[in-house]
């Protein structure tokens, strides 16, 4: 990972930031996005079955290929993957075995590049904002440099917004929902002039705003698919563990354009890429996204979920260690 532009993973592991639950274990920890590391898991937890969302099925298809060790081989990867309609979402661990993982849930394409990673505020915010401006969004640091992706199909365009890490739950709902409202995504905590920094992301052609809610931590995989689905049925999607010093939450994400619901269930975790694969796209052909890998007592789930009445990019799979 990128010394100096790095997603802070302490503050995504709530068992890492003061909070007793879950920690994120879907990625591999090395070279581009990282993560934790994945293993053997539990028998599933029960969701509902698939339904159709705005009366049409999404199906997701999944494909994990080894991870290249330099950047123009990574990024030539990370570009004739999106030719073909495939989103990076994260590099995960099998077995010492390093993957990248690519989803493709429709008709997209994309397209990748790195900049060289500025840990400034001033430098970042001027980069993202005008890469933003050419309809590139900051995808997350990496070995390589800062990662931007492109929609083919799309011609939205990006501004960023940066404020100081609140420290507490609290005060993160005070400041995130003021961003939601004006049309900000809470992107995630990052390292800007030495300081942890929340990000924010606005899409300027959709008219989506955001509200929060963060929530006592779950302290099992049952306790988190229930505390999810209470969250889904109100239109919120799980943004991730977050964590303020001692103080932690879960987060859910509501966009208050739509009435969607989310639907979650656990699988046990794969130790193999292809079983994985193999999993994933048996839930995928379902409608059920892939949401990441997650630990409670050194144990990874899978996580799966079911968007309904869902349109934009909440509906799917996000890179598994921010859910952007």
């Amino acid at each position: 990972m990128n010394p100096k532009i790095v997603v802070v993973a302490a503050c995504l592991a709530l068992a890492a930031c003061g909070g007793d639950g879950v920690s994120d274990g879907s990625g591999s920890g090395s070279s581009h996005t990282g993560g934790g590391t994945s293993g053997t898991g539990t028998s599933g937890t029960g969701g509902t079955g698939p339904t159709s969302g705005n009366g049409s099925v999404r199906t997701m298809t999944y494909e994990a290929l080894a991870a290249p060790s330099d950047a123009t081989s990574f990024l030539a990867q990370l570009n004739a993957e999106g030719a073909r309609g495939y989103r990076y979402i994260v590099e995960q661990g099998f077995s010492g075995a390093v993957t990248n993982v690519f989803i493709n849930d429709g008709a997209n394409t994309y397209s990748y590049e790195f900049q060289s990673a500025d840990n400034t505020q001033a430098g970042f915010l001027a980069q993202a904002n005008q890469e933003g401006a050419k309809g590139f969004r900051y995808d997350g640091p990496a070995s390589f440099g800062s990662l931007y992706r492109h929609q083919g199909n799309s011609s939205a365009t990006y501004t960023y917004a940066a404020a100081a890490q609140p420290t507490s739950s609290a005060a993160f709902l005070t400041q995130a929902n003021a961003q939601g409202q004006n049309g900000y995504w809470y992107y995630g905590p990052i390292q800007l002039n030495s300081a942890l920094t929340s990000l924010y992301i606005k899409d300027n052609s959709s008219a989506s705003t955001y509200t929060y809610d963060a929530v006592t931590p779950p302290q099992s995989i049952g306790d988190f698919v229930t505390q999810a689905n209470n969250e889904g049925a109100k239109g919120y999607r799980f943004k991730g563990p977050l964590g303020f010093g001692t103080d932690a939450a879960a987060v859910y994400v509501k966009d208050q354009t739509q009435s969607p619901t989310f639907t979650y269930q656990s699988q046990a975790s794969q130790t193999t890429s292809a079983a994985f694969i193999q999993q994933a796209n048996a839930q995928g052909a379902q409608s059920e996204a892939y949401l990441g890998d997650l630990a409670f007592a050194s144990t990874p789930s899978s996580l799966y979920f079911l968007a309904t009445g869902c349109t934009g990019f909440l509906c799917s799979s996000l890179n598994t260690f921010t859910q952007n």
